[in-house]
């Protein structure tokens, strides 16, 4: 039987990962504490990078079901102990990343198969607030 937080968390999204909004099964979500059990404490304490829509949480909200967002294992584990804006950045590096370590990368591009498309790095939980907030 899925545990009831399990399936609130799977919820909030409508079944998708709350990063790159692919559909993911219940029982493929792996749930993400959006600020990380490693630097929970000390980031509470200091207030350093929580996001606005976190900043109510206290020392003792680690596993809050505000803190806690479903994500395919593709992101949960290329986020890992990032906070959100560090994730963003990491995700916005790829491109540059590929084009000094892939021969391949380049040699694709040169011959037309990759188109690079450089753009803000919009996580799906934005877009959902984002469309929510103009209804």
């Amino acid at each position: 039987m899925i545990k009831p937080d399990r399936q609130t968390i799977y919820d909030k999204f409508h079944g998708h990962c709350a990063y790159c909004g692919d559909p993911i099964h219940i029982t493929k979500m792996q749930v993400d504490h959006i600020i990380c059990k490693a630097n929970f404490e000390m980031t509470i304490q200091t207030g350093w990078k929580i996001p606005v829509f976190l900043r109510h949480l206290t020392i003792d909200d680690l596993n809050h079901i505000d803190n806690l967002f479903p994500s395919c294992g593709f992101c949960n584990n290329w986020k890992n102990g990032f906070d959100i804006e560090t994730f963003r950045e990491e995700l916005g590096e790829q491109i540059n990343r590929l084009k000094k370590q892939s021969a391949n990368y380049r040699m694709a591009k040169r011959y037309g198969q990759v188109m690079e498309m450089i753009k803000p790095i919009v996580f799906y939980f934005e877009l959902i607030e984002a469309k929510e907030a103009n209804k």
